[in-house]
């Protein structure tokens, strides 16, 4: 149900109402933006009385961050778990991650959110906090975890626990921006991008035959 009410389970047929009203706020938000949208317009798409909308979401920006939440918590998850695959060699936790993101920040619903925020973020100080709190330094936080830890396995050169995070997130983002915006002048093929990146930061990060974890390149 709605934020005072959280903790309460929901019942199969309110996870249903819940998902149908988040569909709604996804085509309602990218039709008019969050300014000009209404919850009147989420209740009308989801063909359910208004009053409904507040049995789960207690006001707009709360839709709007349970919004973000369903669309992009998946996401974030899969991206952690990769970050923290203790089993498997930083590098191929790397890879995991970049094409985790790669996948997701390709489809229809994240690219809405992509530009929702870009458009509505620098006039709506809790969107933008809530969106960075609950996405962005979750994420990050993933990435440098992975790069510290093939630093300390000597995997990864010396340094490169202190490599920023978004060096990684790049690509993918480059992807759901191209495709918002010109797609359809010069269609991008993701998957190679991805291969190329990867390739490019890889192969910087890793420690080659010869060379000793502590070399630094300049």
């Amino acid at each position: 149900m709605n934020s005072d009410n959280e903790d309460k389970p929901l019942t199969r047929s309110q996870r249903r109402r819940r998902e149908d009203l988040v569909r709604a706020a996804l085509k309602v938000f990218d039709e008019h933006g969050f300014e000009a949208a209404r919850m009147d317009d989420v209740a009308r798409e989801a063909e359910v009385a208004k009053g409904t909308v507040y049995l789960y979401f207690k006001n707009k920006e709360d839709l709007f961050q349970g919004m973000v939440r369903d669309v992009v918590g998946p996401a974030l998850d899969s991206v952690r778990q990769a970050a923290t695959l203790a089993s498997w060699p930083p590098t191929e936790r790397l890879e995991q991650l970049v094409r985790s993101l790669g996948r997701f920040l390709g489809t229809g619903d994240f690219r809405t959110i992509l530009r929702l925020m870009i458009a509505e973020g620098p006039k709506h100080e809790n969107l933008r906090q809530f969106y960075y709190s609950n996405i962005v330094e979750p994420g990050t936080a993933a990435i440098r975890q992975c790069l510290q830890d093939g630093e300390a396995s000597g995997e990864f050169r010396q340094g490169s626990g202190q490599v920023a995070p978004q060096v990684l997130a790049g690509a993918p983002m480059i992807a759901a921006i191209w495709q918002i915006l010109f797609a359809d002048y010069a269609p991008l093929d993701t998957e190679r991008l991805l291969d190329d990146h990867l390739k490019t930061v890889l192969g910087g990060l890793q420690v080659t035959a010869g060379q000793s974890s502590a070399a630094i390149t300049h």
